[in-house]
């Protein structure tokens, strides 16, 4: 079905070297994207090039080298449709089935086939050259792909392919746009008046001047600047675009390709991730802690593969594995990857990242990795949403979190979440925040142990404070999702609250005789002693007590409001505090104020 909505598309090269995809380029658009002085002099393509073909689609011309293949995975991770271009004179070289099968890794899913040089060739060389092409494309995405015959030096049949490409371009699925912004970075350079510029292709979410955007994965922020597209000044860009970014604050040497710029505080960069894998049939089979290159969006980072079923991945299978990094790598839940032998350079597979924060992997735990990952592999949005609020460390998610994590579009996310609200499966805990029912459950039975214990263990304290309770759970909650399901307890009779202390609410203090005679005697020294009372310590020297006995003997007279706790060692008796509350407010009505100095004495 054709878009309905115009957008921006990325048209992308790919073929093997001096097949002419920088002249094929050129010959479309009048600019030649060899910006390199080294690459006008020796006529041999080594970074990646951007011209303009039209309003809404861009070109992207890649190297062909095998030396650059790293900076042809950059340029066409984030294309919508490839030129494949085979020169006649040369045919199906090594470059062009390499190409081939990165782009399949990637998932492209659209092409065009060009045959370049057609003036270079008769017409029963030719002709052998479109059947090797057509046994190339057996089976791929470009089997049933348009195939151009042009001459990027004399013109022929360019005419033709640069009035049929609009056509194709409109014929293309929309872009997915998962809602959040994110922009592999490509380029990096200086700008006199201007200072750091980056380029990239505009994966999802949008961009506006003024806004705050996060570097991964250094994780620093900066503010934009300015925005350019196709060389003019913009207030705003979206997915597809590509676009020139004005950061603020950055100094040219602190990003890089391979670096994201992402919406703030959503993402984290990681060390590790865990994935599904195919190996090509070329590939060799991949041992357990094999040294591999991994090309992910823009970036190419070392790492080692490591199979979760076995001692190895065998070429021509699909199989989970975890890969760790030698650098941090910025991506997100189904983000494509490629893999290269470290060497010689030759592509081996790739694969899909569901897990940017994987677990520590332990043997024990080994099947239920497995497990999340068949469930993160999966395309059930509910599933995957619920799941992303089970592993919340803080217990609680936003909506936008929910999205960067499942990779999910933004509309997808709120559809399912307001349907899991209305089935009570999520609580929402704030405007922005929700929990899983779940959480709250599993929450509930480990603070009711907590407090059945501590009563065990001091059965003549009321309670225990909430600051105290907290220390024993995991520190990673986030302080609303403990609010929340204190006062829902509390709300349910499970928990009681009195003078700071929490408590089940069906506990109550048990007191011996000895213990009563105790806590008299306690009162009486505390109401005495008025404003100078002795610390928990002095009052079981006094008594010859244990120390927690005699604090919990304390604790209970605050509760029953006989007592006041100023600190976890000192105590008022409420008469003391009341007498003293009393001449303040006689002093104050009698002078108008007080030192602190005059208030002591």
């Amino acid at each position: 079905m054709p878009n309905s909505t115009p957008q921006h598309l990325i048209i992308g090269t790919a073929g093997h070297i001096d097949h002419g995809k920088t002249a094929l380029v050129k010959a479309l658009t009048g600019i030649n994207t060899d910006r390199l002085k080294e690459e006008q002099k020796r006529g041999l393509t080594i970074d990646i090039g951007f011209a303009h073909f039209s309003d809404n689609a861009t070109i992207i011309d890649v190297p062909g080298h095998e030396k650059f293949i790293k900076n042809m995975v950059a340029g066409v991770s984030t294309i919508d449709l490839v030129l494949f271009v085979i020169a006649a004179d040369d045919g199906v070289m090594p470059q062009t089935r390499e190409h081939l099968d990165i782009l399949k890794i990637l998932h492209i899913r659209r092409g065009i086939v060009i045959i370049n040089k057609i003036d270079l060739v008769e017409a029963d060389w030719l002709a052998l050259v479109q059947e090797d092409i057509e046994n190339l494309r057996q089976g791929t995405f470009l089997e049933k792909a348009p195939i151009f015959p042009v001459s990027a030096t004399t013109g022929s049949g360019i005419a033709e392919l640069k009035n049929a490409l609009p056509r194709l371009l409109q014929e293309l699925p929309p872009r997915h746009d998962r809602g959040i912004f994110w922009l592999p970075v490509d380029r990096s350079f200086s700008m006199k008046g201007f200072g750091t510029v980056v380029t990239g292709s505009i994966l999802s979410g949008e961009l506006s001047v003024g806004d705050e955007i996060e570097i991964l994965p250094a994780g620093k922020k900066s503010r934009i600047r300015g925005i350019q597209k196709h060389n003019s000044e913009t207030q705003q860009v979206t997915s597809g675009d590509r676009a020139a970014i004005n950061l603020h604050g950055i100094a040219r040497d602190k990003i890089a390709r391979g670096d994201v710029l992402a919406a703030p505080g959503l993402f984290k960069a990681s060390k590790k991730f865990q994935g599904k894998v195919t190996l090509l049939k070329s590939s060799p089979d991949l041992k357990s802690n094999t040294r591999v290159r991994i090309h992910c969006g823009t970036a190419e980072i070392m790492g080692r593969i490591r199979p979760l079923k076995g001692q190895k991945v065998s070429a021509g299978t699909t199989d989970f594995v975890q890969i760790t990094l030698e650098k941090s790598l910025a991506a997100r839940r189904l983000d494509l990857f490629v893999i290269r032998q470290y060497s010689p350079m030759l592509t081996l597979g790739g694969g899909v990242i569901l897990d940017m924060q994987p677990a520590p992997l332990k043997r024990k735990t080994l099947d239920e990795t497995l497990q999340r990952l068949h469930a993160l592999e999966k395309e059930d949005p509910a599933e995957l949403i619920q799941e992303q609020f089970l592993r919340s460390a803080a217990g609680l998610a936003t909506h936008q979190e929910i999205i960067a994590k499942t990779g999910l579009a933004g509309k997808i996310v709120s559809d399912q979440i307001t349907l899991l609200e209305k089935q009570n499966i999520l609580w929402r805990i704030s405007k922005k925040s929700l929990t899983h029912a779940l959480r709250y459950q599993h929450f509930q039975q480990r603070i009711e142990q907590l407090l059945a214990d501590f009563h065990q263990q001091n059965p003549v304290q009321i309670g225990i404070s909430k600051a105290e309770l907290v220390q024993k759970l995991d520190k990673h909650y986030a302080a609303p999702f403990l609010q929340f399901c204190f006062d829902k307890m509390i709300a349910e009779n499970r928990l009681a609250e009195s003078g700071g202390f929490l408590r089940l609410k069906n506990f109550t203090v048990q007191l011996s005789n000895e213990q009563k005679t105790l806590k008299e005697e306690i009162a009486g020294m505390l109401e005495q002693s008025a404003f100078a009372p002795p610390s928990v310590a002095e009052f079981a020297a006094k008594f010859n007590h244990d120390v927690t006995a005699v604090a919990g003997l304390l604790n209970l007279l605050a509760v029953e409001g006989n007592a006041i706790r100023i600190s976890g060692e000192l105590y008022f008796h409420q008469q003391a505090v009341a007498t003293a509350r009393a001449r303040l407010i006689h002093y104050l009505q009698k002078n108008g104020q007080i030192t602190v100095a005059e208030f002591k004495k």
